[in-house]
C-alpha cells in the first residue's frame, strides 16, 4: 500500500506486515515487539491483521500481545519535512517494548532522538532510544531478542555495501503510543511530532478528497471500499516524483480533473499513448475480479468500464449483473464521458429492476445486464425493465 499526501511528492510503501519502505532510498524500516513472555516479530507470527483507517491510505497493522494487541498506523501529513508518520500504539494492559528496525543503508548516525541514514536526517521520535544495536552484512535479531541490546552513546555506522542494520529501542507504557516520523526533505523536520494530526483526522481530510470523484454504492460493500482505498492509491501514485500512467488513466474515468491535468504533463510521450488507451468493449464481472488482484489502478479501469462503458454513440451502464447484486441497490453518481456527466441507480421492483438514468444527449443507453433487449435515446428517464 502507498502512503503520502497530495501536498507532497515524499511516498512510502506498507507491505502486508507493517515494513514501510521509503520510496527513492534504499532502506526499510521494520517493527518488533518485545512483551512481557516474548519478543514478537511481524513477518513470522501467525496473529497479525492487516486494514485501512476508513478507507484511507493509512495501513494499520495489529499484532497479538498478551491481553491486546500492538497496533502500528502509517500515515502521510502535511508539515514541515514532509513526513511519514509511523505511530506503534500499545492497545494492551502492560507495557512492551518496540524495536524499530532500520536495514538497508550505507551510514547511520543518532542525534538526540533523529535517526541520521546515509547522511540525512530520516526519523525522527518524541524520545530518544533507550537501548540499540546495529550490524553490518548481517541481522540485528539474535542482540535484540536475547536481551543484549546496549545503552549509551550509538556509534556512527558506515559501510559501502549498504547493508548497514541499526535496531533502536522504545519503550511503550500501557495504553499509550510511540510516534515517529520518516522526513522526505533535509531542510526542514516537524517542530512538535505530538501536534500531528492523528489518524482519524487525516482520515476524514481523504473522505473529502475521494468525494470529488466518481462515488458508486453497490450490493458489495468490500468492493466499495476496495475502489476507494485504489482511488486513494491511484492519487498517490499519480502525483508522485515519477508519475503512473496507469494510475492517471484511471483517476480521469473516475474524474479526479485537476490530478489529471497535473500529472499528464509529466509523462512521456509513450505514457500518454498507453494511458489514453481504452478498451473497445465493456468490462465483464470476471474482469474486475481478475483486475481487482493485480493493482489498483487496474481494478478502478476494469470496474468502471464495467458500471459505465462510453463507445462512439453508445453508454453502456452494468455489461453484466452478479447473481450476488441481484435485489441490490445499485447508484452511480458523475461518472465523466466525453460528452458530459453520467449518473445511474438501480432499484428492484420484484425481479425487475427499474432504472434511473441521467446524462447526455445525443447517444443511445443500454443496460445489457439488467435487459438485453432495452435501450433509450432519451438523456435522463425512468424505466422498468423486463
Amino acid at each position: 500500500m502507498l502512503v503520502g499526501t497530495l501536498g507532497n511528492r515524499h511516498r512510502a510503501a506498507v507491505d502486508e506486515r507493517g515494513v514501510v519502505s521509503p520510496t527513492h532510498t534504499g532502506w526499510d524500516l521494520d517493527w518488533w515487539i518485545g512483551a512481557d513472555d516474548r519478543w514478537r516479530v511481524p513477518h513470522r507470527e501467525t496473529a497479525v491483521r492487516q486494514g485501512l483507517v476508513d478507507g484511507a491510505p493509512i495501513p494499520q497493522t495489529a499484532m497479538r500481545v498478551p491481553g491486546g494487541d500492538a497496533v502500528q498506523r502509517v500515515y502521510g501529513v502535511v508539515a514541515d519535512g514532509d513526513p511519514i508518520v509511523v505511530e506503534v500504539e500499545n492497545a494492551s494492559p502492560a507495557p512492551f517494548v518496540v524495536a524499530l528496525v532500520i536495514r538497508g543503508a550505507r551510514d547511520i548516525a543518532l542525534d538526540g532522538s533523529t535517526v541520521m541514514v546515509d547522511g540525512c536526517p530520516a526519523l525522527v521520535s518524541t524520545r530518544a532510544p533507550s537501548r540499540w544495536a546495529h550490524a553490518i552484512g548481517r541481522s540485528t535479531e539474535v542482540e535484540v531478542l536475547s536481551g543484549a541490546a546496549r545503552a549509551g552513546p550509538f556509534p556512527r555506522v558506515r559501510h559501502r555495501s549498504g547493508r548497514v542494520e541499526a535496531t533502536f529501542l522504545h519503550p511503550i507504557p500501557h495504553r499509550t503510543s510511540l510516534r515517529v516520523a520518516l522526513l522526505g526533505r533535509r531542510d526542514a523536520m516537524p517542530k512538535d511530532l505530538r501536534a500531528l494530526p492523528d489518524a482519524a483526522t487525516v482520515a476524514r481530510g481523504w473522505r473529502i478528497q475521494l468525494d470529488r470523484g466518481m462515488r458508486v454504492d453497490l450490493p458489495d460493500p468490500a468492493l466499495v471500499d476496495a475502489a476507494r482505498a485504489a482511488c486513494a492509491e491511484a492519487l498517490l501514485g499519480a502525483t508522485a516524483r515519477v508519475p503512473d500512467e496507469n494510475a492517471v488513466a484511471a483517476l480521469e474515468d473516475w474524474g479526479f480533473d485537476s490530478e489529471v491535468t497535473a500529472s499528464w504533463t509529466r509523462l512521456s510521450g509513450r505514457q500518454r499513448r498507453r494511458a489514453a488507451r481504452r478498451p473497445q468493449t465493456s468490462s465483464s464481472w470476471a474482469d474486475v475480479c481478475a483486475a481487482r488482484e493485480r493493482s489498483a489502478a487496474s481494478l478502478l479501469l476494469a470496474l468502471r468500464s464495467f458500471l459505465v462503458h462510453e463507445g462512439d454513440d453508445v453508454i453502456t451502464l452494468l455489461a453484466d449483473l452478479p447473481d450476488d447484486w441481484r435485489g441490490g441497490s445499485i447508484e452511480v453518481h458523475g461518472a465523466p464521458t466525453r460528452r458530459g456527466l453520467v449518473s445511474y441507480a438501480v432499484r428492484w421492483h420484484g425481479d425487475r429492476a427499474a432504472v434511473l438514468w441521467d446524462g447526455p444527449g445525443g447517444v443511445t443507453v443500454r443496460a445489457p445486464g439488467l435487459d438485453a433487449r432495452w435501450s433509450s435515446t432519451d438523456p435522463r428517464g425512468e424505466a422498468l425493465l423486463a
